[in-house]
């Protein structure tokens, strides 16, 4: 055994102890808790409720990345090009929300997208009819606090990106007469697709998963794959069901990361010979 595995092996135990051993444990359950067998993968594929609670979970979580990546990337960008002093201050504030409970932050969007509340009413000004739009227990509620609270899962990848860069691309650019825009379409956009193919990984994998927002905000009428698996094992005690759904999510992400790691080498590649 090389000296280098011999350093890693205890936080290879503590990873296997930590993570490996309850994702067995719940792929075993899958199968059944006494024989080895597929009904409850069956079951899920013949439950039409859990089709449309599993598209409406890939649905939010599709539009959760677009509305992080709207916001996210010209925040990204700002911080990759201010000063230092700029640039640890905005840090801070993207960071801020952090340290702040997300059941804190869940009931003050409840605040403000309730009936009468402060975005629903502003919404309404700018409806035709006038009246306070219906941003709660639906998925708008829902999309609009994950996009605030997943933000910075895509700010920073699309920030060390920008950041690591190199200026003379764009200064030489600059020298030949292109425009900032065409250096952004040309220089910048490029070669930052990984880091928006890593922020979106990461805003889609932690948004498939999403619990508290969507049973808050969706008062109960937005059924996506995590609060499907809290009602089965809450309130049918169906274990094996519920280790099913989870393994099938499990299943998604593993593939969206095969994708990912296929596909950005062949980014960095393409940016290095631009």
């Amino acid at each position: 055994m090389s000296r280098g595995l011999l350093w890693m092996l205890p936080a290879l135990l503590m990873i296997g102890l930590l993570y490996g051993a309850p994702l067995l444990r719940l792929a075993l359950l899958s199968f059944g808790e006494s024989e080895w067998t597929l009904t409850s993968y069956r079951e899920l594929f013949e439950m039409w409720s859990y089709g449309g609670t599993l598209l409406r979970t890939l649905r939010i979580s599709i539009l959760v990345v677009i509305g992080c990546l709207i916001f996210g990337y010209p925040l990204g960008y700002v911080l990759a090009f201010a000063s230092a002093q700029w640039r640890l201050a905005l840090s801070l504030l993207v960071v801020l929300p952090f340290w702040t409970s997300i059941l804190v932050r869940n009931f003050a969007w409840i605040y403000l997208l309730r009936d009468q509340g402060a975005l629903s009413t502003a919404a309404g000004w700018l409806s035709p009819s006038g009246e306070p739009a219906e941003l709660i227990y639906n998925e708008t509620g829902v999309v609009i606090a994950m996009v605030s609270t997943l933000l910075p899962f895509m700010i920073f990848p699309v920030f060390l990106s920008l950041i690591s860069q190199s200026r003379d691309l764009r200064e030489a650019a600059a020298g030949l007469g292109a425009s900032p825009a065409r250096m952004f379409l040309s220089i910048t956009l490029p070669l930052s697709v990984r880091g928006i193919l890593g922020g979106s990984l990461l805003v889609f994998a932690t948004a498939v998963g999403f619990f508290v927002t969507p049973a808050l905000l969706g008062g109960g009428r937005v059924l996506t794959a995590a609060t499907f698996i809290s009602q089965q094992i809450d309130e049918y005690l169906n274990w094996p069901l519920a280790a099913a759904a989870s393994m099938l999510l499990l299943a998604v992400m593993l593939v969206l990361g095969a994708v990912y790691r296929r596909a950005c080498p062949d980014q960095v590649d393409h940016g290095n010979a631009s």
